[in-house]
């Protein structure tokens, strides 16, 4: 599924990542794990270390360690891409350089969470970052999460100065991606446009211009994502559109019972070394794992 032109595989999955009921990272379960999501759930390509991999929960020391796992457990021409954001600028260029080390294909740049960066000092970050490398990258724009928004204009402006950024996953307003491929113009076609929001993914492909996924449905539901973004990359609109429809109710259950959680409980089930979340997070309650189980 890559697009001609473009830097990144247009869906892969987000993958979690192993803790044990502690809140330690489970190192021996990793490549149990990610030989899981390649040979079980066919996943095309994985994010590492991404929201749903809850990266903040590691020490830097600990990213690195994940990735150089994930990397010598999977073939050397396997998509991987690696979220790299933190709170300080040497940190996600010491995780982007431990990427490429480890033998990822694309870096995800996040903004540095709760430190509410300007657009200047946004941009500095990225660039910085990006020269530090030679893999391309995708940036991260989630408002919700980091209190930030990546302007278009500001994309635009590091798209123009950083060679190697290529992409921008977008889960904040999705009339940003429009912006943002207006301001490219032509150059545009070399960019891949990501959400991370599988149910709205068929009128962000056929309306707003995205062109990719990276996947957390995908983690529960992998065969029905993968087909669903298929039939629209091949222009069969109706089948995919009724695909995810049918999915959104489904998508709901794990979203209302603690998305996380809810993913790891499905997963374990379903025999994957998937581990816990780190408290305060808790597991799905008897009722929610009841409802969870329709989906094993």
């Amino acid at each position: 599924m890559l697009q001609q032109q473009q830097q990144f595989i247009s869906y892969s999955i987000a993958m979690v990542t192993p803790f044990t009921k502690e809140g330690d990272l489970c190192i021996e379960s990793i490549p149990e794990l990610v030989k899981f999501y390649i040979h079980k759930l066919e996943a095309p390509g994985l994010l590492i270390s991404g929201s749903t991999g809850e990266q903040h929960c590691m020490t830097i020391a600990e990213r690195k360690q994940l990735y150089q796992i994930v990397g010598d457990t999977v073939s050397k021409d396997y998509p991987l891409y690696a979220g790299v954001a933190a709170f300080k600028t040497k940190d996600a260029i010491e995780l982007a350089q431990a990427a490429q080390k480890s033998g990822f294909a694309g870096i995800m740049l996040g903004v540095p969470p709760y430190r509410l960066p300007s657009q200047k000092e946004l941009k500095q970050y990225v660039i910085d970052v990006a020269k530090s490398i030679k893999l391309p990258i995708f940036l991260y724009n989630n408002p919700a999460g980091n209190g930030v928004q990546i302007e278009p204009e500001t994309y635009a402006s590091i798209a123009s100065i950083a060679a190697n950024v290529y992409g921008l996953k977008e889960v904040g307003d999705s009339a940003n991606v429009k912006k943002v491929k207006q301001l490219l113009g032509d150059k545009a076609r070399q960019h891949t446009f990501f959400t991370g929001i599988d149910e709205e993914y068929a009128e962000a492909y056929t309306e707003q211009g995205y062109t990719g996924i990276t996947s957390v449905a995908g983690n529960v539901f992998p065969k029905e994502m993968k087909q669903a973004v298929e039939f629209l990359h091949m222009d069969q609109i109706e089948k995919g559109k009724e695909l995810l429809a049918s999915l959104v109710p489904k998508i709901q259950v794990v979203l209302d019972t603690g998305l996380l959680q809810s993913i790891k409980y499905i997963l374990r089930k379903r025999g994957a070394p998937a581990g816990y979340c780190p408290p305060p997070l808790l597991e799905p309650t008897e009722e929610d794992k009841a409802r969870l189980d329709a989906f094993v």
